[in-house]
């Protein structure tokens, strides 16, 4: 046996015979695989050089974190822990700068291959400006102000973008409503979690993302629901989004799900598992 064959070998005994089945159970829909944060095991998360990567590595999408800033400059970060673990910065970023956002540096560079040892953390421009044509852009709000959707259209607009390219989302519905309100033509997304004893029903989920003026729903802790769960959302006109895939056995409760898309710390990695698995004739 050679080094691929037990490699594939490998990965389907790990899928085990219940994974197995949730891959056979609708095996001619298309699900989309997207990048969260880029490629964040290869390049740092929510830069520039990590987005290009998940591009260059094969995803139509990149999911990734907007805040307003102190002085009103549109920065992608996750959030402050982020900020500290990745930079070195113990401050939240809505309470940044502009000058400070330019002068960022790797807390620790070593941990990644030395061309990324001069990444900084980007503000929208940036970050438009290395999506493809063609390619789509996920943009979460974590920190929202009255400017902050006027400023995505303004950058979508000086990037040459299509608002085709873009589905706007948030945990936060009045954030959606919001910028919906301002700017009806951008397909945007409630996100959710269901934690483990969560007691909301999908229909919960259905009248939180319409209120909201949502046409999608992206949610975590999805192991914690079911296939009718899901079925039932996409019933009332929502697409639904599982968050985080990592793994071929994530990958085939996703698919057992019937969910629209799944978004991924490792996009590239799965893609290439689940090619080498669908292409495998075992017997």
């Amino acid at each position: 046996m050679n080094l691929t064959a037990w490699k594939l070998f490998a990965v389907t005994a790990l899928l085990g015979s219940a994974a197995a089945a949730c891959f056979a159970a609708d095996n001619t829909r298309t699900i989309y695989l997207h990048a969260h944060r880029g490629e964040p095991s290869m390049a740092p998360e929510n830069t520039v050089e990590s987005l290009k990567l998940a591009f260059e590595l094969g995803s139509r999408m990149v999911e990734t974190d907007f805040w307003l800033s102190k002085d009103g400059t549109m920065v992608c970060l996750h959030g402050r822990r982020e900020a500290k673990k990745l930079w070195g910065i113990d401050k939240s970023p809505s309470e940044l700068t502009l000058e400070e956002i330019k002068k960022s540096e790797l807390k620790d560079p070593s941990k990644y291959a030395e061309k990324y040892a001069k990444c900084k953390i980007p503000d929208i421009d940036d970050v438009f400006a290395a999506i493809p044509a063609g390619k789509l852009v996920e943009l979460e709000i974590k920190g929202y102000g009255e400017s902050f959707a006027r400023n995505v259209d303004e950058a979508r607009k000086r990037a040459g973008m299509s608002v085709k390219q873009f589905v706007i989302t948030s945990f936060n519905t009045s954030y959606i409503k919001d910028f919906k309100s301002k700017y009806p033509e951008y397909r945007t997304a409630y996100i959710t979690s269901m934690k483990k004893g969560d007691k909301r029903k999908a229909k919960d989920i259905i009248v939180k993302a319409k209120e909201a003026g949502a046409s999608e729903v992206a949610i975590g802790n999805y192991r914690n629901i079911d296939r009718d769960f899901v079925k039932q959302i996409q019933q009332s006109g929502l697409e639904v989004g599982v968050w985080q895939v990592e793994n071929l056995d994530d990958l085939a409760y996703a698919s057992f799900l019937g969910v629209n898309r799944i978004c991924s710390n490792y996009a590239c990695k799965l893609r290439k598992q689940y090619r080498a698995i669908k292409n495998l004739d075992m017997q």
